[in-house]
């Protein structure tokens, strides 16, 4: 949403005054620290084991993940991943593709 600050009234998208417009309005929201605070929250969930819905086995040891997290940052597991339904998804990585350490940092 835009404020103009000298006449005080809201801006649309398209940059006309509510009071112009004759459909509804369409406002945008900016915030400085949304994705802050969404990866924030992700991780605060991911450490209270909260909506993880995948878990990886690296060198024999268990990680709990979000699969879209895995997705977004990972083209490998964006392939491993997309069309997997399932619950309780398990993925086992082969040793070559990482280790343990990577996983836990």
């Amino acid at each position: 949403m835009y404020i103009n600050r000298e006449r005080n009234h809201l801006k649309g998208v398209n940059g006309m005054s509510v009071d112009e417009k004759t459909e509804s309005p369409m406002y945008v929201y900016e915030s400085t620290v949304h994705c802050t605070n969404i990866l924030q929250c992700l991780n605060d969930q991911w450490k209270q084991d909260i909506l993880c819905d995948v878990t990886l086995i690296v060198e024999g040891k268990e990680f709990r993940a979000h699969r879209a997290v895995l997705a977004a940052c990972s083209e490998y597991f964006l392939q491993v991943l997309v069309g997997q339904t399932e619950h309780g998804l398990v993925v086992s990585l082969p040793d070559e593709i990482v280790n343990r350490d990577a996983v836990c940092s």
